[in-house]
């Protein structure tokens, strides 16, 4: 926008410098005319063909300061399209990742109960388990008993059953 008002303001001063200078050399050729003496024969005068005048000079800068205002314009709208389509991107940026975060929110919440339902679920197993050890400890006792005495109490059925063959034979 500085460039676009410095080029306009540019223009201006170069217009009326112009302005100026066609009224100047208006009034200068008007004067020159009825003043004007008689020719001198001399070399004839030619402007040099590389160099323009001072007014197409000042032409030329008119023309270049609003080529360099169409420029800046246009570089202006590229840029303001850019910034619009960055805002754009970067709205449907933060609308998605808004998204995210609910469906985050509500993935951790149902973790969260998937949790508290395992920890509960290990506390069972946990009572079920010491439970079943209790009872593996107290059958494990019996067997122990079991097998301690297997031997005595296979020698006392022996001798009992000895017994009652010898009370058999003496009936």
């Amino acid at each position: 926008q500085k460039t676009i008002a410095d080029q306009t303001t540019t223009v201006e001063v170069l217009k009326k410098a112009l302005d100026r200078l066609a009224t100047f050399y208006d009034l200068l050729q008007t004067q020159g005319r009825a003043r004007q003496t008689p020719p001198v024969p001399q070399m004839e005068y030619k402007p040099n063909s590389g160099a323009g005048g001072v007014m197409e000079m000042i032409e030329k800068l008119i023309h270049e300061a609003g080529d360099l205002k169409k420029d800046a314009k246009k570089g202006e709208s590229e840029a303001q399209a850019a910034y619009e389509q960055l805002v754009a991107d970067t709205n449907a940026a933060v609308e998605e990742m808004q998204k995210e975060i609910v469906s985050k929110k509500a993935a951790k919440a149902e973790a969260g109960k998937d949790l508290r339902q395992a920890e509960s679920d290990l506390g069972d197993t946990m009572q079920e388990l010491e439970g079943l050890a209790k009872y593996n400890a107290r059958l494990h006792k019996e067997c122990d008993y079991l097998l301690k005495n297997f031997e005595l109490r296979q020698k006392s059925r022996g001798e009992e059953v000895e017994a009652l063959q010898q009370a058999k034979q003496i009936l």
